[in-house]
Parts: C-alpha cells; sequence; structure tokens
C-alpha cells in the first residue's frame, strides 16, 4: 500500500520536533537464589591437617571503616580422632564490594599440658573488650581460649593473643557478653566444670585486659540470651545443678536485684523445655525473644514466647530434619539472616545440618505448614564423587554487591574423615528470589506419629534399616589407602593403593516398642572384637553389605564392624527422650546412623565389572537381639554400576 506523501511529510514533521523512541527495554531479570556463590576462597593446600571454614565473624578489626571476615581453621580428624594440628586463624579485609581473596593469617598456640592439644574444635566470635576503634577477636578451641586485640597492623595483632584464660583441662565454651552494661564486651569461659566470668578491665595495672569477677563450680553450660529485662546489660543462660536452664541478668551498678558478681544471684527464670535453645528476636510483638529448640525427643522445634517471657510448651513449628543429611539443628542452631529473597519481611533464617544449609522464608509466619524454600546443595540426594558431609558456619553481612538483596557468608569445613585432602571453604551467596525450579522444597521430615505402643517391659525391639536412606545416599567414590592403614589391616578393602568405593550412610531403626539393647562383651564376648588400630572393642557382624549378581550371589561384601550404637536420630512424634544405654542400643523411634564418612562404610568394588547388581544391607542377622518381626531386617534395592557412577533403579 502507498503512503500519501502528505501523510508522509507530517510524520517525518512530528519525528523531528518530538524524536523517534524506542520501546523501553525490558527490565533486567532479579537475581534468584543459586549455588553458585559471588565470592569464594577455599582451603590452602599448603596446611596439611587444617580443616579451613570451621568458623566464621565479621567485624572491623583494623580501624578502616569496613568489616573484615575471620575464619577459623580447626584440626581435622582421623579415623574419627582429632589430628594434633594446632589450627589456625585468616583474616580477609574488607573491601569495597566483598572481600580480600589473601588472608593475614596465623597458627593458633595453646598453652595446656593436655597431651591431646591441638586446634579442636577451634571457633571464632568478634566484640569490644577496651572500647577503642578496632573489633576484637574470640578464639575458642577444645583446649583454650584467647583474646586478640584489633589493630591496623593485622599480622600484629594475630602474632599474640593479649589475654589467654589460665589452665589446662578442657574448654567446653567461650563467649563474650557485655553484662555489667558498660558498652565493653566481658568474657564467659567454661574450663572443665568451672565457669569464669571475667570482666573487661583494660585501664587497670594490675588486673591487665580482664578481671576474675566470679567462679562458678560444677556447672558446664553457658550462652548468651540478650537483654532480658531491657537494661542494657547483657543477660545468660546458665545450667543448673538439676540439668535444667536458668536466665542470670547481667548486674549493673545500682540494679535493683540481688547480685553475685556479675550476674544476679538467683535466675530470673527457669527454662522448662529440655534441649538446647537459640534465642532470637521478637516476632510476636509482646516484647519477648522466640525460640529454637533441639528437643531432647528429637525434634527441631520453634516456639513462640508468652506475655509471661516464658515460651510456650506447644511449638508452633517443628521438624525431625533428613536422616540422609542428619544433625539438623545440632551444630549452631538456627541462623537470622535478614531478607534474602526480597519479599520485605525480615525473619528469614538458616539452619544446617550434616551437609545441607537450609533457607527459610516464613512470608506467613511461623507455623507447621513452613517448608524450607532452598538449600546448598540443592539437591535432596548425594551425588557420586562426594567426598565428605560438611559442617556449616554462617553470618549476615547485608547487601555486599548492591543489587537490593541481602547476602549471605557461608563457611563450611569437614564434618568427618578427610576423604583425600582438605576442602573447606567460604562463601557468599547472593540473596535474591527463590527460583521457580524446583517445584518440590527440600526435602525434610515432619513428626508424625508411628503407633509404636513403646512398653519396655513387655514389649519387643524391631530394628531395620531405612532404605531411603541408602537410596539417596549411596555413591561412588575413589580413595587411595597406603599400606599400613588401617583400612587395608582390617581388611575394608581388598588391596592398599587406589581403590574404588560404593559408599553409603546406614541408618538402623528401632521401630519396635522397647529399647533394643546389646549384652556386654561380659556377658557375650564372642560377640566383640578389639581394634588394635581404633584402640576399642568392636561389635563383630551387626551389620552386614553385600552387592548380590542377578543369581542372588554375593559378588562382593564390605566389612563394618559396629562401635557404639546410640539414639541418634528421631523418626517418631512419640519418641522418648534420648537415653544412653548401657552398654549400648537404640530406644524405640530413634535410629543411630553411621554416615557415609565414617571409615570402612563403603564395599570395595574396585574389581566389580559394570552392570545390574542388587545392593543389599542387613542388621542383626545373627539374631543378637531379642526382637519382633513387623520390620524385616534386610533391605535391597537394584543398582546400576557404570564408570564411576552407581544409579539407583527403580
Amino acid at each position: 500500500m502507498r503512503v500519501p506523501s502528505r501523510s508522509l511529510v507530517v510524520v517525518c514533521l512530528l519525528s523531528a520536533l518530538v524524536g523517534c523512541k524506542d520501546d523501553d527495554p525490558p527490565p533486567a531479570p532479579k537475581p534468584t537464589l543459586s549455588e553458585t556463590p559471588l565470592w569464594q576462597v577455599k582451603a590452602d593446600p599448603s596446611f596439611p591437617n587444617e580443616c579451613f571454614g570451621g568458623a566464621v565473624a565479621l567485624a572491623d578489626f583494623n580501624g578502616d571503616g569496613r568489616k573484615d571476615l575471620v575464619v577459623g581453621s580447626q584440626a581435622c580428624q582421623l579415623l574419627l580422632t582429632s589430628t594434633l594440628n594446632p589450627g589456625r586463624v585468616s583474616i580477609f579485609v574488607g573491601q569495597e564490594k566483598f572481600f580480600s581473596t589473601q588472608a593475614v593469617s596465623a597458627p593458633m598456640t595453646w598453652q595446656n599440658t593436655h597431651p591431646r592439644t591441638s586446634g579442636q574444635v577451634l571457633r571464632v566470635a568478634a566484640g569490644d573488650v577496651n572500647g577503642d576503634a578496632y573489633a576484637d577477636l574470640l578464639v575458642h578451641g577444645r583446649y583454650g581460649s584467647s583474646v586478640f586485640l584489633g589493630q591496623a597492623d593485622l599480622a600484629a595483632m594475630l602474632a599474640a593473643p593479649t589475654f589467654r584464660v589460665p589452665g589446662n583441662g578442657i574448654f567446653l565454651s567461650s563467649l563474650f557478653v557485655d553484662l555489667n552494661g558498660d558498652g565493653r564486651d566481658d568474657l564467659i569461659a567454661t574450663r572443665g566444670t568451672e565457669q569464669l566470668f571475667y570482666l573487661s578491665t583494660p585501664g587497670a595495672r594490675e588486673e591487665g585486659l580482664f578481671t576474675l569477677a566470679r567462679t562458678r563450680t560444677g556447672y558446664f553450660s553457658a550462652s548468651a540470651a540478650g537483654d532480658l529485662n531491657g537494661d542494657d546489660a547483657g543477660d545468660v543462660a546458665l545450667s543448673l545443678e538439676d540439668g535444667r536452664r536458668g536466665y542470670f541478668l547481667g548486674c549493673k551498678p545500682g540494679s535493683a536485684f540481688a547480685c553475685d558478681g556479675p550476674i544476679s544471684t538467683e535466675p530470673s527464670r527457669i527454662e522448662t523445655l529440655l534441649g538446647p535453645i537459640d534465642l532470637l528476636p521478637d516476632l510476636n510483638g509482646d516484647g519477648h525473644p522466640e525460640a529454637f529448640l533441639l528437643a531432647d525427643s528429637g525434634p527441631f522445634q520453634f516456639h513462640f514466647s508468652q506475655p509471661d517471657g516464658a515460651f510456650s510448651s506447644t511449638p508452633a513449628w517443628s521438624t525431625l530434619g533428613d536422616p540422609s543429611f542428619p544433625f539438623f539443628g545440632a551444630f549452631s542452631g538456627a541462623s537470622l539472616v535478614g531478607d534474602m529473597d526480597g519479599d520485605g519481611q525480615r525473619n528469614d533464617f538458616v539452619v544446617g545440618s550434616a551437609g545441607r544449609l537450609y533457607f527459610f522464608s516464613p512470608k506467613d509466619g511461623i507455623s507447621q505448614a513452613l517448608q524450607p524454600a532452598w538449600s546448598w546443595p540443592r539437591g535432596d540426594v548425594v551425588p557420586n564423587g562426594y567426598r565428605t558431609y560438611r559442617r556449616y558456619s554462617v553470618v549476615a553481612p547485608g547487601d555486599l554487591d548492591g543489587d537490593g538483596f541481602e547476602d549471605l557468608v557461608v563457611a563450611s569445613t569437614e564434618f568427618g574423615d578427610v576423604l583425600d585432602k582438605p576442602m573447606g571453604d567460604v562463601s557468599v551467596f547472593g540473596g535474591g528470589q527463590v527460583p521457580t525450579t524446583p517445584t518440590a522444597p527440600p526435602y525434610l521430615l515432619a513428626p508424625r506419629i508411628c503407633g509404636l505402643g513403646i512398653d519396655e517391659v513387655n514389649g519387643k525391639p524391631d530394628l531395620t534399616v531405612d532404605q531411603d536412606v541408602l537410596e539417596r545416599t549411596v555413591h561412588v567414590v575413589w580413595k587411595d589407602f597406603p599400606a599400613d592403614s588401617c583400612e587395608v589391616k582390617e581388611e575394608c578393602v581388598l588391596a592398599p593403593g587406589r581403590r574404588k568405593l560404593l559408599r553409603f550412610s546406614t541408618s538402623i531403626q528401632n521401630l519396635g516398642s522397647k529399647s533394643a539393647v546389646l549384652p556386654p562383651i561380659e556377658e557375650n564376648p564372642d560377640l566383640y572384637v578389639y581394634d588394635a588400630c581404633h584402640g576399642h572393642d568392636h561389635l563383630t557382624n551387626f551389620a552386614a553389605y553385600e552387592l548380590r549378581d542377578s543369581g542372588g550371589n554375593a559378588v562382593m561384601r564390605g566389612r563394618k564392624q559396629g562401635y557404639f550404637l546410640v539414639d541418634l536420630q528421631s523418626y517418631c512424634a512419640e519418641s522418648p527422650v534420648w537415653t544412653v544405654h548401657e552398654p549400648m542400643g537404640i530406644s524405640p523411634g530413634w535410629s543411630d546412623i553411621y554416615t557415609l564418612d565414617t571409615p570402612c562404610q563403603w564395599v570395595d568394588i574396585t574389581d566389580v565389572a559394570d552392570g545390574t547388581y542388587t545392593f543389599q544391607v542387613s542388621v542383626d542377622t545373627r539374631d543378637i537381639v531379642e526382637e519382633g518381626t513387623v520390620h524385616p531386617n534386610t533391605v535391597g534395592f537394584p543398582v546400576r554400576l557404570e564408570g564411576d557412577t552407581v544409579t539407583v533403579l527403580p
């Protein structure tokens, strides 16, 4: 069609006057949560037996106005025993975006006469003990507690601690709390069964940086409780003689209540909930903190506060975690992380387990309907080539990259034995919207009634193996074994050198009505064998691992010996409080889990041909325990071995 010339002239004149304008470009897509970090540093291979990423904290240690990242490296473990490495502290200086990738670091020194002194359970925390322009650092380990004063020269800062808690033996915990409200952090250290309360006295000539203000003897647990009475002094939760916890108020000059040194003489309230508790800021508007609880009966629970400050006895939300990634909430409880997904609600939180970190975004409040929105890693299945479970430590830094979403710093290190070399790392994961796929949330067990009918007098235990855990954790991995290694001596592998392993976790469940208690060695010595490598007795042939061909013939067997059966994972809402049985056992509704990183928790398949097999795991086939017959002692399922992979078949 021809365009009239007059119309064309008009169009051109208008274009000249107002300009030709293209359509507005579409808005840039918003970021989404991802397994790909925005920034990352990994373990330095030149530091053997140091497990990098065991702890993390954020503060301005050098006084330049930017927060620095401090990372603790703890002693790695071998054959479930800590090495004697002293551990290390590394500081990554804050930059305009993220942090430097080159650390200022120093190995730790411990002045403890204990023969196993090392950097085991090394943790870090930041505070301000002297009121200057620099943040200060608390380093705690199994064998000591030290304070390093911040300064512009970070290498000089880490050269030696300014203060060490004196004494030997086992140190259980250390924390910074401003007990007297003077704006400086004080120090509480638990050494053995002694709780030592040090007040910050940086100007004192004789006492030095801290002055010992009180000692509680016979107690082992201390944790920060925030400011319960609003007087700007930090309060603490301390263990009591009967094993419960009491909330003690920090004492300021002129406090209206009776004081014994830096804390109240009597607790302001005694906790009725049983299990470790993490307090978090008020969410229901009553002016009192809420609580996450790792209940002694197994679930990880959230409890709202009541008007009197006590917690509701009924949880608003609870989960049993995932036995394929066990110890949900056991390492560091729950951590508030602000608003990572940008929904306008600043009540997002994360909870770690062995091998997984879960992200929750309670848009509609916290109720039993709450499910995780994301996790790192995202998959519910352990992949082939998996090295070992990880333990996580997190800190919320705010929006580091300026995209409008708050980010998350995640440190991770080996939970169990190192497969071949330390693999810890520290990552910054960007905030963003929750991806639309996958649609199913990360897997977690909701509490359920199992109908156990518990009767410790007339009931019977009923042992079985969780097939779902086997199917979701079985994988292929390679590992080198020296000729003198325990695994070679114990015939867990068929030869030294590089071996291909079919590895997995085994969850031994007791779904009966009575505890499954094994006989002691004095009663039945034939059930036990002394293991010279591990230095203790093993229960022989309690569990059997087999790979069978299409004819039902055992192609390869694993050689796993039981060591110490315990209540580790709860499966049922009616499970009793966990119990340590003598000499060992599993309570009804509980399981013990031999995690995939446990030595010899595998079948050596180096010389097994590719093909389809049945993988079979059995427990108590010798009827060591008199048990019921509702649940099978043996479970099995088809798998396909191909190269360096195993695939679970329908």
